[in-house]
């Protein structure tokens, strides 16, 4: 048996009745008064993702970029499945920008940086030129902070290659890295500290669960974290796989671009170069098996980067 909008209590019949209301008037171009209805939808049933969500493409095409976002966010926060949404958020964002729009949010200075512990680097790389690019970026954002680089220029597989890197590192805390990543955000080995301190393994993006053989697979809403690709145009793509922002707990996988371990945490897990001899699915194993023995795995949205391979 279905149930049709005519079985719905009269409070959603209303909301439904000021959806399509809103929809005809943005249709006709009429948008002032189409927003004001998809304001009615809203306050009719606020837990109506439709609603959040035209309400946002109305403001956007207003300019109210910040209402737009707002919009879109409340939609995805009703239903964490709304990719939607979620891209609506980025777009929104990207356009206002785009359009010189002065900062919709306000953003906290950065705390002032006291150094740091001293970090290994571990990069599998076979391109001089990638290579040298990866490490400027890198020693930029790393400034006065202790590091090393080590570069495995003869990898049999990612497994062996960062197994033969992790125990030549000399830090406690190892950062395993693609040699086509860049930095993009302020401050990002600073937010590795930060996350480390209560977790042992930290990467950009990962799934709080497991559930075949990549590991995104087993997608929304379990996906978290966000990455940049560059496109055909000079720009940069964004995805962003949730709204969660911060240091997430409880991940059961993380990919592989870039991510950092306390060197004990990696040590006790190892890579299994015996099985995966090749150069896909060591993150998923890796990390997949540091959380079946008890540790603590995490995606921070504090590091911004941009990964020019989607693997």
């Amino acid at each position: 048996m279905t149930t049709g909008v005519s079985d719905l209590p009269q409070r959603l019949r209303d909301a439904h009745s000021a959806l399509r209301e809103g929809n005809a008037l943005r249709s006709d171009g009429r948008l002032a008064e189409a927003i004001a209805a998809y304001r009615n939808a809203v306050w009719l049933h606020p837990e109506g993702g439709a609603g959040h969500y035209n309400l946002g493409l109305a403001l956007r095409e207003t300019r109210d970029w910040r209402g737009a976002a707002l919009s879109f966010r409340r939609a995805a926060q009703h239903d964490a499945r709304d990719f939607a949404s979620v891209q609506n958020v980025v777009a929104t964002l990207a356009t206002a920008v785009e359009e010189d729009s002065p900062p919709l949010f306000p953003r906290a200075s950065a705390p002032p940086v006291q150094g740091g512990a001293p970090v290994s680097i571990v990069v599998c790389s076979i391109e001089a030129p990638r290579l040298a690019a990866m490490q400027r970026n890198f020693r930029a954002a790393l400034g006065a902070r202790g590091h090393e680089f080590i570069v495995i220029r003869d990898a049999q597989s990612m497994s062996e290659g960062y197994a033969r890197g992790l125990r030549s590192s000399r830090h406690s805390t190892v950062v395993f890295a693609h040699d086509d990543v860049e930095l993009l955000s302020p401050l990002p080995f600073e937010a590795f500290d930060e996350a480390l301190e209560h977790q042992d393994i930290v990467g950009l993006a990962g799934t709080r669960l497991v559930s075949g053989p990549a590991v995104m697979w087993a997608g929304h809403p379990h996906m978290h974290g966000w990455v940049a690709y560059p496109s055909t145009d000079d720009a940069y793509v964004a995805t962003l796989f949730s709204l969660e922002c911060g240091v997430l707990g409880g991940m059961q996988a993380l990919d592989g671009m870039l991510f950092a371990a306390r060197r004990d945490a990696a040590l006790q897990v190892g890579f299994d170069a015996a099985t995966f001899d090749g150069f896909h699915f060591y993150d998923l194993d890796f990390t997949y098996r540091a959380h079946l023995a008890g540790l603590r795995v995490a995606v921070t949205t504090g590091i911004s980067a941009m990964h020019a391979s989607r693997g």
